[in-house]
Order: C-alpha cells, then sequence, then structure tokens
C-alpha cells in the first residue's frame, strides 16, 4: 500500500491549511487595497472573493507538493452518469434545508438582536449579481465563475478531500465530520444550512468513495441559487428582505421550508445514514477494477 501522508507527514495538518486560509484573507486584503482605491465598482468586490481562494491555493500548493499524496485515492473515480444525475436529485431538497435554516438561526436572533441580523445576514450577504456600477458586467463574470465553479471545486477538495481525512486519522470519522462541518459552516453567513450541506456532502463523500459527487453537487447547488437569485431580483416586491420587519413578516417561509425538510432529512437519514460504509475513501485501499465495477453498477 501507497505511504498514507495524512498519517506519516506533516505536512498535511489541518492547522497549517487554517492558517494558510487567515493568511489568504490578509493576502488578498493587502492586494485588493493596492490594485483598486476606488469602491464606486463592484469588480474589486468580485476579486476578492477569487483573490481569497488563489492565494489559499497557493500557500498550500508547496506542502501538498511535498507529500505522495495521491490524487486518485482522494478524488476516487468519476461516477456513472445516471448514477450522478440520482445524486444531484439532493440539491432541490439542500436549497430547501438552507432556506429553514436561515430562519431557524436569524429569526429567533432577530427579535433579541435585530441589529446583528440587519448588519450580518441583511446587509452583509454576499452579492451574487450586481446591476448597476462600473464594469458590474465583468464583476458578474467573475462572480459567477467564482461561486459556481472555483468554490466549489476549492472547498470540496480542502473540506472534505483533506480536512476530513486527516481528522478521521486524528479522530475517527463522527467527529471529523462534525468539526469539519463546523469549519465549513463558519465560512458562511448561514452557519447552520452551511453545518448541515457539509455533513451531507462528507456523508456522500464517504458513501460513494467518489469526491466527484459532492463537487457536482456543490456546483449544483451555487447554480441554482444564483439562478434563484437572477430570476427573483426583478420581482416587486423584491424577494430580498432590506428590513428586519420585511424579514419577520416572512415567517411563513421559513416554516413550510421545515415542513418539507423534515421527510428529506428522514428519507436521506434511512438511505444514507444508517447503512452506509463509514470508511473515509483516502483509507480505504480499494481495487481499481472493484471501484470502476462498483461506480458502473451504481452501488
Amino acid at each position: 500500500m501507497q505511504d498514507n501522508p495524512f498519517e506519516t507527514r506533516r505536512e498535511l495538518r489541518a492547522r497549517k491549511l487554517l492558517i494558510g486560509g487567515i493568511l489568504a484573507v490578509i493576502a488578498a486584503v493587502i492586494t485588493n487595497a493596492i490594485l483598486f482605491r476606488f469602491r464606486s465598482s463592484p469588480l474589486p468586490s468580485a476579486l476578492f472573493i477569487l483573490f481569497v481562494y488563489g492565494f489559499f491555493f497557493l500557500f498550500n500548493f508547496g506542502g501538498l507538493s511535498r507529500v505522495s499524496l495521491s490524487y486518485d485515492r482522494l478524488f476516487g473515480g468519476f461516477p456513472a452518469w445516471r448514477r450522478l444525475g440520482r445524486y444531484a436529485l439532493w440539491v432541490v431538497p439542500l436549497v430547501i434545508v438552507s432556506i429553514a435554516a436561515t430562519y431557524i438561526l436569524y429569526l429567533p436572533l432577530s427579535y433579541v438582536f435585530p441589529g446583528f441580523v440587519e448588519s450580518w445576514y441583511l446587509e452583509s450577504s454576499t452579492v451574487m449579481i450586481w446591476t448597476e456600477g462600473d464594469n458590474y458586467i465583468p464583476a458578474n463574470a467573475i462572480n459567477y465563475l467564482t461561486i459556481v465553479l472555483v468554490a466549489p471545486v476549492m472547498e470540496e477538495f480542502f473540506a472534505r478531500g483533506i480536512l476530513l481525512t486527516r481528522w478521521t486519522v486524528k479522530w475517527g470519522v463522527p467527529r471529523a465530520i462534525i468539526v469539519s462541518s463546523v469549519v465549513f459552516g463558519l465560512l458562511h453567513t448561514n452557519f447552520i444550512g452551511g453545518f448541515a450541506f457539509a455533513c451531507v456532502m462528507a456523508i456522500l463523500y464517504i458513501r460513494t468513495k467518489s469526491l466527484f459527487i459532492p463537487i457536482s453537487l456543490h456546483i449544483l447547488n451555487n447554480l441554482t441559487a444564483w439562478i434563484m437569485e437572477s430570476l427573483t431580483m426583478d420581482l416587486d416586491p423584491p424577494v430580498s428582505y432590506q428590513t428586519i420587519a420585511e424579514f419577520q413578516e416572512s415567517w411563513a417561509i421559513g416554516l413550510i421550508a421545515l415542513v418539507i425538510s423534515i421527510p428529506c432529512v428522514i428519507v436521506f437519514w434511512r438511505r444514507y445514514i444508517s447503512k452506509n460504509d463509514w470508511r473515509v475513501p483516502y483509507l480505504t485501499e480499494v481495487p481499481e477494477s472493484e471501484n470502476n465495477a462498483n461506480l458502473k453498477e451504481g452501488k
């Protein structure tokens, strides 16, 4: 068996990745401050997020290149299109769960800490599509590329491929799923929704032994959010909430989403959690012939 860099090498320790993330944010802030002095354009905001992912990759590329990391074992085989299509159907429940999670988290807080919810959620949410400002068209193109392609690939590679595997070696699978999902959730405005999404991606990665499935679902999830934003931004009245009162008055949306989410969670639990093979892909030596056979059969 090939040496396991998650067990024998120090370069893949999770703390180095987290430090790399902090340095990436700092580097992106400095780069944006140097390149863009005027904020009348949304272009700096779009490039900032792309810079964060780019610097994060650069800061960790050296450590990854120095170890004998097998990308074939980490990513696994590409699934059959029919199998991928079946898993892709879970994107709709994931979006609904995310909506329910938003209300579970922010609706109670809006009554206790309205100022925090207004500044953190209503005003500081990530802008997906700009309709005005200088260079807003290239900014939207960069934002689309980042949200729909770069973010899913980078986040699944590091959160599920690297962190989940490393922390499984250290703490075991259940704690690794929880801790890596907490880290993922903290990087998103909707912590509960991000945490739930990360848990689902981790479970599907472990079950299917293919990182291409969570990457594909992540891409579809972000693409769905982008399409929903583009279709609803011109509605009158707008779907987005400008004030705490408007958000609180929309509580029925959260309730409907929660009611729909409950049976989805039950089905997912019965299908993928109660009958799962709890072995992280990289730590499971699977013969290539058997792996290919499983992918073709949709197991």
